[in-house]
């Protein structure tokens, strides 16, 4: 089913580089209503990148909450990606069966790379376009107002804790290392403009989940209790 006009209208600036008509970004990634979805999977940048041809932005933008078009349209890149995309999804799998509860899954840069290692010499290369990208994530996070936000692998925990440390409450500021982390439930909250609060998980990268996140024990455990207390 196609996206309605106005869901396109405000996705299409989260898609599209400033001095061009590519798309350079995958703003989120869901199954269906993202405003449905109470929780945000967060990477430190948008890998791999799924490349757009030519007058195929409404087209993408409808297979980010439409993950049978997503596959049909990047069924051999997502097989190529690297484990924590993979990983991501495998959780994203698990949370469907386990809470019946659906995430959005982004990145605190939205800008598509190849590999994450490709990340400075694009900051160096098109700075304006990959600085855009850490906007669009936070224009994101607003839009849809998770409950609850998953930050995986230190480079996100770092780069978050650092771009949001006027907003943040952390718990235990001597606790630092992400599997103990992982392992204690929230190391924080947050607080939207309009009061509204959300809870900031961290945890290794999912390409650690595999099909039934049997090392994520305690984690899956602490955001039951999360999901619970929530509804």
């Amino acid at each position: 089913m196609p996206i309605s006009k106005g869901f396109y209208k405000k996705v299409y600036p989260w898609l599209i580089g400033e001095d061009s008509k590519d798309v350079l970004y995958r703003p989120f990634l869901t199954k269906g209503n993202p405003y449905k979805s109470r929780i945000f999977l967060v990477s430190s940048h948008a890998v791999p990148l799924f490349k757009v041809e030519e007058r195929s932005e409404q087209t993408f933008a409808e297979s980010l909450v439409n993950r049978e078009l997503f596959h049909d349209l990047y069924l051999s890149e997502i097989k190529g990606a690297p484990r924590e995309f993979k990983g991501s999804l495998q959780f994203e799998n698990w949370l469907e069966k386990q809470h019946r509860e659906s995430l959005i899954y982004t990145a605190l840069n939205t800008y598509q790379l190849e590999s994450a290692d490709e990340a400075k010499i694009t900051k160096k290369e098109d700075t304006a376009n990959f600085e855009r990208g850490n906007v669009i994530f936070k224009e994101v996070m607003d839009e849809f107002q998770p409950e609850i936000i998953i930050l995986q692998g230190t480079a996100a925990y770092e780069q978050f804790k650092v771009r949001y440390a006027d907003r943040l409450t952390i718990f235990n500021e001597e606790v630092t290392k992400v599997q103990l982390l992982e392992q204690a439930g929230p190391f924080a909250e947050m607080v939207y403009e309009d009061g509204k609060k959300v809870s900031i998980f961290v945890t290794r990268s999912m390409s650690y989940f595999g099909a039934d996140g049997s090392k994520f024990e305690q984690f899956k455990e602490n955001l039951a209790k999360i999901l619970e207390n929530n509804v």
